[in-house]
């Protein structure tokens, strides 16, 4: 198994990153891949990107956690994409050589809808409104064409409120604009730990991505070390029943069989 969504406190994570491929050695990972926030500035109010200022010393202390260790180790980014913004994200992931890149959406018109700050923000009146903004949000990073693997598809359920119309027509564009990019979805077992009470993509959303050929990894989403490839036994059952029968391998991009 290989976990390839964790943060340190490189950015919004605790604990340095000897502690998180201490615990991955310790679980049996093969792999696993640090994806630290690289944020727009106009977006990082609260300051949890890594800074690009210390891309240089988050380089240097992933790969050194990789020298000495069995497990493998990937020097990975999230990009949290925002319309607009990509002339800024080009310039921080130039900043490294990455060996992957997760993109995600965590904002949609400038709401950061998954800060729990914001639970009962005014905007979540309309949660219609805010889920269709965010699958466009999702097609149109698919479509930039900078990242390998799509973060936590669905994340604005996190605080279990969901759209009161299907929204369909929007996840399969969606998902269609993932698969025309040739990348992966990842299952991301946090939701199982937050309000939404199921992973990240809900199960008939990982089905379509299976039935349309679109790859998979896992990931936890730790933010501790802790929780690294917490609740990956029913992140595999939950793959086999949405139909995968193999995860992508990040380090070579190799699909290998789901254990």
């Amino acid at each position: 198994m290989n976990d390839y969504h964790v943060h340190s406190a490189f950015s919004d994570g605790r604990g340095d990153v000897d502690g998180f491929v201490g615990r991955a050695h310790e679980l049996g990972l093969a792999e696993i891949g640090f994806a630290e926030h690289l944020v727009p500035r106009a977006l990082d109010s609260d300051g949890y990107g890594l800074p690009a200022s210390r891309i240089p010393d988050y380089v240097r202390a992933v790969r050194a956690a990789g020298e000495d260790t069995a497990v493998r180790v990937l020097l990975g980014a999230e990009i949290d994409y925002a319309p607009g913004a990509e002339a800024e994200l080009d310039r921080l992931l130039s900043q490294a050589r990455f060996d992957y890149v997760i993109g995600a959406v965590h904002f949609t018109d400038g709401f950061a809808f998954d800060l729990p700050s914001l639970a009962d923000d005014p905007r979540w009146e309309d949660p219609d409104a805010l889920y269709r903004s965010y699958w466009d949000t999702v097609a149109r990073a698919a479509s930039w064409g900078r990242f390998d693997v799509v973060g936590h598809l669905d994340l604005p359920k996190t605080f279990g409120r969901r759209p009161s119309a299907p929204m369909g027509a929007a996840e399969d564009a969606a998902l269609e604009a993932v698969r025309q990019a040739g990348l992966a979805i990842e299952l991301n077992t946090s939701g199982l730990r937050s309000s939404a009470g199921e992973a990240y993509p809900a199960p008939s959303l990982l089905a379509r991505a299976a039935r349309m050929g679109i790859p998979l990894t896992f990931g936890s989403d730790a933010h501790a070390a802790a929780d690294v490839g917490r609740d990956f036994g029913r992140a595999v059952v939950l793959a086999r029943a949405a139909g995968y029968t193999t995860t992508l391998r990040l380090s070579d991009r190799v699909a290998e069989a789901l254990a």
